[in-house]
């Protein structure tokens, strides 16, 4: 069932970041108007208003390009847009590396919108929903249900208010089974079952999912359809697979996929965990089954405490507003363009059409199993090699001659990669290990451990540089509350 959540406390507002965009704007020749200043008002009830500016319809258009280059100045990200009940557009700013995890919001007016251009706004607002779905996967005992519990609790901007909901939006409620009743259903009863999922997905997006995202919330599904595919059984089905891939087509699809990802011996002992067998087994299959999808994911490292892991799927949350924000204005993507050679690798590799692809892979000398994100970079797409399990990060360089595969036959587990790492020509990634964001695996080098964020490695596993660790302090409320106001819905 969907619920609601309460509120945290709000941090310090950016004093110096603010000062530093109002210069930037008035060096770029943005004339401006300060119509409230959040530097000189006290807070109200823990919550401050954005800092609010005036500015002439010429500069309004060329506002998002604008920022987009304060923030790559600045090692920030523009995470957010939307549209006030006054029409007015706000933007939030934020750094999402750990430790400097602040925000900054910016409104932005031009004069008074007429009719026209406010029933414009509202229809973008609805087409473009502010909030963001996202569904969680993972083995009992990875964590997941005490993240969502504390994202739950403790909203985070830019979202007004969170909602959660277990596998489905329940608007039919069926007689519940028990998950440790595993005998399956006939064909009859699977058939009923899956459509009921099917209609109770779609009446639940539209009816109730919908007008949430349209208001601001973040939404987050403990486990979603797919994990029928991953563990059948649990939903009392063990035939009419062709049927449950088939309505997967019709599902809603969320927009970010958080996967609770840590070996068997990792995880906590209490409550339905599985046996370490099982675990293995489904460890294999989260990761298959998403390989499909076209949607982003991303794989927690849920060997993590709980304040880390959180601190990690807010991280991954902000990250994707970014993205999702960036496309929606139309900013220009500054990274490198893969080759004409690299694009028809990755298309190939991507729609396994029968003999053709075959056939592509041959004369790349690549065989490339995984999904990997529109901005992976391929220089000299030619003798890669990437194991089906693994993961890959956003904005990954990867030169020839790379191998990412798995090491113990009997785990067959691939690597994760995090975002905007670079893999040496020649390097070899192999088994259950975490690659840092940021790292930098150098020409020729064997990776078989852990590496961590922003470290360089060369040889076999040596670690040449890496970065001081960071203190996770109090990671559920690192980001300040929404700048929306209004409480529970």
């Amino acid at each position: 069932m969907l619920s609601d959540a309460g509120r945290a406390p709000v941090a310090d507002f950016p004093l110096p970041e603010a000062d530093a965009l109002l210069d930037h704007l008035q060096q770029q020749g943005i004339g401006h108007v300060l119509l409230a200043d959040p530097r000189k008002q006290p807070s109200l009830e823990g919550a401050r208003a954005p800092l609010s500016i005036a500015v002439s319809a010429e500069a309004l258009e060329n506002m998002p390009a604008l920022l987009q280059a304060f923030c790559r100045d600045r090692a920030m990200e523009l995470v957010h847009h939307h549209y006030d009940r006054d029409g007015a557009q706000v933007f939030t700013l934020a750094w999402l590396r750990q430790g400097r995890s602040r925000l900054l919001s910016l409104k932005v007016s031009s004069g008074r919108p007429g009719r026209w251009q406010r029933l414009g706004w509202w229809w973008r607002a609805r087409r473009e929903p502010a909030g963001l779905f996202v569904a969680c996967l993972g083995p009992e005992g990875s964590g997941k249900g005490k993240v969502i519990a504390q994202l739950d609790e403790h909203p985070f901007a830019p979202f007004a208010r969170v909602h959660t909901m277990d596998l489905r939006p329940r608007l039919m409620h069926p007689v519940p089974v028990q998950p440790e009743s595993r005998v399956p259903r006939g064909r009859l009863g699977t058939t009923a079952k899956l459509l009921m999922f099917l209609v109770d997905y779609w009446l639940g997006y539209w009816l109730q999912m919908r007008p949430l995202l349209v208001r601001s919330t973040l939404i987050i599904s403990n486990r979603y359809y797919d994990d029928i595919l991953v563990d059948p059984l649990r939903y009392r089905i063990n035939r009419s697979r062709r049927l449950v891939r088939l309505l997967l087509a019709w599902i809603p699809r969320p927009e970010l996929w958080l996967v609770f990802d840590a070996p068997g011996e990792a995880l906590h002992p209490k409550g339905s965990a599985p046996p370490p067998a099982e675990a293995l087994r489904l460890r294999g299959e989260y990761r298959r089954v998403l390989q499909r999808q076209q949607e982003d994911v991303v794989a927690l490292d849920a060997r993590q405490d709980l304040d880390a892991l959180a601190a990690q799927a807010q991280q991954a949350i902000m990250a994707q507003l970014a993205r999702r924000t960036a496309r929606r204005l139309g900013l220009v993507d500054t990274s490198p363009v893969n080759a004409r050679a690299t694009r028809v690798l990755m298309f190939f590799s991507r729609r396994r059409i029968p003999l053709l692809s075959r056939l592509v892979r041959v004369l790349f000398n690549s065989d490339i199993q995984c999904r990997l994100p529109d901005d992976a970079r391929m220089p000299h797409p030619y003798g890669i090699v990437i194991h089906s399990q693994a993961v890959i990060g956003h904005r990954v360089t990867i030169m020839q001659q790379v191998m990412i595969g798995g090491r113990d036959p009997e785990q067959d587990i691939a690597p994760v990669i995090g975002d905007d790492v670079h893999i040496g020509a020649g390097a070899r990634l192999l088994g259950d290990v975490r690659i840092g964001k940021g790292a930098v695996i150098g020409a020729n080098a064997v990776v078989t451990e852990d590496v961590p964020e922003g470290a360089t490695v060369v040889g076999a596993n040596r670690i040449v540089t890496a970065p001081e660790p960071v203190a996770v302090g109090a990671p559920v409320a690192q980001f300040p509350l929404s700048v929306h106001q209004g409480g529970r819905s």
